[in-house]
C-alpha cells in the first residue's frame, strides 16, 4: 500500500514593491507563486504561509499547494498586481485556505512562542522552510481572532486607468473638495482604487501625500485673481548680480511638472529600447542629419520616380521647408512627424502607399515630401552607424577642417517624445498637479496657448500630439501623457467668472454634494447638546436651494468637529452666518427664512416719520415703516433655537 506523502510547510514571501499581495487577495485572484529555492522539495499538497515583506509586512494568507513545481506564467488575473510582468519560470499553483487581506497577522500579533524564534519572514528571498508548529499556531490565531475575510468579488485594481487626465472637483463650500484631492492624488500616484484609499487612516494618507510633495511627483497651487501665465508657465523675472539688476526666464510650476514627467517617460522609453532592440536616439541622429543637410555633400532630396526636391530652409527647431523642382511654393516638413515615422517604420520601403500609410501621422500634408526626407534620413542612418557616428562620407585630407561641427550631444529632453505605446506608458511614474480654486483665476490668461495641449490625444507621445512655442524662452513645449491635473471649484464663489468654456470641455467634472449622513460617520456623533446636526443641515440646504439654487448650499465639513452647543455657536458665528450674509447680500429677511426668527431681531420698531432729513419725499412714510433686521448676539441663542430650525413645533 502506497504511503501518504508527508505534508511539508513553507514560507512564501512577496515584497510589496514588486507584487501587491493584499490587493490580489482582496480580488481573490492569487493562484500561483514563484519558486526560487527548494524547487526539488516543494510538492503538491504542501502548506504555505503567504507573507508580504516590506511595507505593511505580515501574514496575509494560508494556502495549499495544488501542483508540482513547473514552468508557469502568472495568470492574466494576477498580472495587474505586479509592478512589472514576471518572467515565465518555476511556479506552483495555490488554493488560498485563509484569506487575511483585511486583517493580516503582523509581527506584533504573532504569539510569544518559541516556535517563531527561527521564523524567516523578512529575510531577503522568496521561499523558506517553515514548520508545522508555526503553521498551526497561525491557523489557531486566525480562528481565535476571526480574521478570515472573503475577497470582494467586484474589486479590480484600476492602476490609475480610471482617472481622467484632467479632473475638476466642484461643489458648494464645505463639501470636502480640497480634502478629496489628497485621496485622488494618492490613488493616481500609487495606482490604487479610491475605495481602497478611503479605508486608510487620514494621518497615514497625509504622511504619504507629504512624501510625494517632497519627491516632486505632486505639486499644489492655488489660483487667484492676480495669478498669471508668468507664475504658472514661465516669465521674465529680475535678479541681482554684483549690484546690477538682470533678468532671466524663470520656469513656473506647470512647466517644471511637465519637464519632470516628460523625463520619466523618456527614461521608460530608453529602458524599453535597451531591453528589446537598441535604437539610435532620434535627436542625436537628427542633429547629425541636419549637419549633413547643411554640408556641401547634400544637393537635394530624391522623391519617388527620381523627382528632385530642394531644401529651402532649416528652421530653428528642426523643421524643414522644401520645394519640389517643378513647383514654386515652399512646403513644410515637421520634425515631430518624422520622429513618429522613425518610430513606426524601419525603412522607407515599408511605406508602400505613402498617402495611405502616412495620413494618420501627417494629416493633410504632402506625403511625397515626407517620404523623400524619411528615405534620405534612413540612408544617412546606415552610413552614420557604419562610420561610428562620424561623418558618413570620406573627405580629402585638406577638407577635414571644413567639415561641419559634430552634432551636439542629445539634450536631457527631446523636443518631442516619440510615439509612446500604452504598455511603456503604464510603467512610467505618474505626476499630479493640484490646482485649488481653479475658477478664481483668469483661465485664458493663465493657460494661454497651452489650453489645447491639455487634451488627452494632444499630449506628447500621442498620435495627435501638439507642440507650442513658449513666448519668453522660445522653447518648444508640450504636455506629457503622465501628468494629471486635479482642480477644485467652489460653485458658490460669485467673485470668480464662469469657467472658460475652452477649459471646461477639456476637463472631466465630479460633483461633491453636501452629505449630512457623513456627520455621523466622520464625527463622534450626529448630535450636539441635543441638536440633530444632520436634520439641521438638511433643513438649511433645502431652504437655500429654494431661495438661491443648489450651488449655494452648505457642506457637511463645517459640522464634523462640532461636539457641544458652544462649538455649534462658534461654527455658526465663524462660518454659517458669514456665508448666508454673503449669499443674500445682507438681506437679513431671507436669512430669517432660512434660520428662523430666533436668529434675528428688529432694528427699528413702529412708525417713525421723523427719522429722515427735512425733505418732502412722497414715499418717506413707506420707507420709515420698512422693517430692518440684524443678527442677534450668538450668546443669547439656546439649544431650542437651533432645534427649531428643523423642527418648528419644538417646545
Amino acid at each position: 500500500m502506497e504511503e501518504t506523502p508527508t505534508i511539508q510547510y513553507w514560507l512564501f514571501q512577496a515584497h510589496s514593491r514588486s507584487f501587491r499581495l493584499k490587493e490580489a487577495l482582496r480580488a481573490g485572484v492569487l493562484g500561483t507563486f514563484a519558486i526560487k529555492a527548494h524547487k526539488d522539495k516543494i510538492r503538491k499538497g504542501d502548506k504555505a504561509i503567504i507573507w508580504q515583506a516590506g511595507k505593511d509586512a505580515g501574514c496575509y494568507a494560508l494556502a495549499t499547494i495544488t501542483s508540482e513545481v513547473q514552468p508557469l506564467a502568472a495568470t492574466p488575473q494576477e498580472l495587474p498586481f505586479f509592478s512589472a510582468p514576471p518572467a515565465f519560470g518555476p511556479r506552483v499553483r495555490l488554493q488560498v485556505d485563509y484569506n487575511l487581506w483585511n486583517r493580516p497577522l503582523t509581527r506584533d500579533l504573532l504569539p510569544d512562542s518559541p516556535v517563531f524564534e527561527t521564523f524567516n519572514a523578512g529575510l531577503p528571498g522568496t521561499n523558506y522552510v517553515a514548520t508545522e508548529a508555526q503553521y498551526r499556531e497561525l491557523e489557531q490565531l486566525i480562528t481565535q481572532l476571526d480574521l478570515v475575510h472573503e475577497p470582494d468579488a467586484d474589486y479590480w485594481p484600476s492602476g490609475g486607468k480610471g482617472h481622467p487626465l484632467n479632473l475638476i472637483l466642484y461643489g458648494p463650500p464645505g463639501t470636502g473638495k480640497t480634502y478629496q484631492t489628497v485621496n485622488h492624488a494618492l490613488s493616481i500616484l500609487e495606482g490604487r482604487p479610491l475605495d481602497e484609499i478611503v479605508l486608510e487612516g487620514r494621518q497615514e494618507l497625509r504622511r504619504r501625500y507629504s512624501e510625494h510633495l517632497r519627491t516632486g511627483r505632486l505639486a499644489f497651487v492655488t489660483f487667484h485673481q492676480s495669478f498669471s501665465y508668468e507664475d504658472f508657465v514661465e516669465g521674465i523675472k529680475p535678479y541681482t548680480l554684483n549690484d546690477q539688476v538682470l533678468y532671466h526666464v524663470e520656469d513656473g510650476i506647470f512647466k517644471i511638472m511637465c519637464r519632470d514627467a516628460q523625463r520619466c517617460v523618456l527614461e521608460a522609453i530608453y529602458s524599453h529600447q535597451l531591453d528589446e532592440q537598441p535604437m539610435l536616439e532620434f535627436n542625436k541622429l537628427y542633429g547629425a542629419f541636419l549637419d549633413y543637410l547643411k554640408s556641401e555633400q547634400f544637393d537635394y532630396f530624391e522623391g519617388e520616380n527620381h523627382k528632385r526636391i530642394f531644401l529651402h530652409r532649416i528652421h530653428r527647431y528642426g523643421d524643414l521647408s522644401l520645394r519640389p523642382a517643378t513647383s514654386y511654393p515652399v512646403q513644410a516638413v515637421q520634425k515631430k512627424h518624422l520622429q513618429l515615422m522613425y518610430q513606426q517604420f524601419s525603412a522607407s520601403e515599408q511605406i508602400d502607399n505613402a498617402s495611405k500609410d502616412l495620413r494618420p501621422i501627417i494629416g493633410d500634408q504632402d506625403p511625397s515630401l515626407y517620404w523623400a526626407v524619411f528615405h534620405a534620413l534612413k540612408s544617412f542612418e546606415l552610413k552614420y552607424r557604419m562610420h561610428g557616428e562620424t561623418e558618413p562620407e570620406e573627405q580629402e585630407e585638406g577638407q577635414k577642417e571644413e567639415r561641419p561641427a559634430p552634432a551636439p550631444e542629445a539634450p536631457d529632453l527631446p523636443i518631442e517624445l516619440p510615439l509612446v505605446p500604452d504598455h511603456i506608458l503604464s510603467k512610467c511614474n505618474k505626476y499630479v498637479l493640484i490646482i485649488d480654486e481653479i475658477n478664481r483665476g483668469n483661465i485664458p490668461a493663465i493657460f494661454g496657448e497651452l489650453i489645447t495641449l491639455l487634451e488627452e490625444d494632444k499630449r506628447d507621445g500621442r498620435h495627435e500630439a501638439v507642440t507650442a512655442v513658449l513666448p519668453y524662452s522660445k522653447e518648444l513645449f508640450s504636455v506629457p501623457p503622465n501628468l494629471y491635473i486635479i482642480g477644485t471649484m467652489n460653485t458658490a464663489d460669485r467673485s470668480a467668472e464662469s469657467l472658460d468654456i475652452a477649459l471646461r470641455r477639456r476637463f472631466a467634472f465630479t460633483a461633491l454634494e453636501p452629505q449630512p449622513e457623513l456627520i455621523a460617520q466622520l464625527s463622534d456623533g450626529p448630535m450636539a447638546a441635543g441638536v440633530d446636526l444632520k436634520a439641521l443641515l438638511r433643513a438649511i440646504n433645502e431652504r437655500i436651494e429654494l431661495l438661491l439654487g443648489r450651488d449655494y448650499r452648505i457642506g457637511h465639513a463645517y459640522f464634523l468637529n462640532v461636539r457641544t452647543l458652544d462649538g455649534l455657536k462658534e461654527t455658526f458665528q465663524r462660518h454659517i452666518l458669514p456665508l448666508l450674509e454673503e449669499y443674500f447680500f445682507n438681506d437679513y429677511g431671507k436669512i430669517g427664512l432660512v434660520l428662523g426668527s430666533a436668529f434675528l431681531q428688529e432694528k427699528h420698531r413702529g412708525r417713525n416719520t421723523d427719522i429722515f432729513a427735512d425733505f418732502d419725499h412722497p414715499f418717506a412714510g413707506e420707507f420709515a415703516e420698512r422693517r430692518a433686521y440684524e443678527l442677534r448676539p450668538m450668546e443669547d441663542l439656546t439649544e431650542v433655537d437651533f432645534i427649531r430650525i428643523y423642527d418648528k413645533a419644538y417646545q
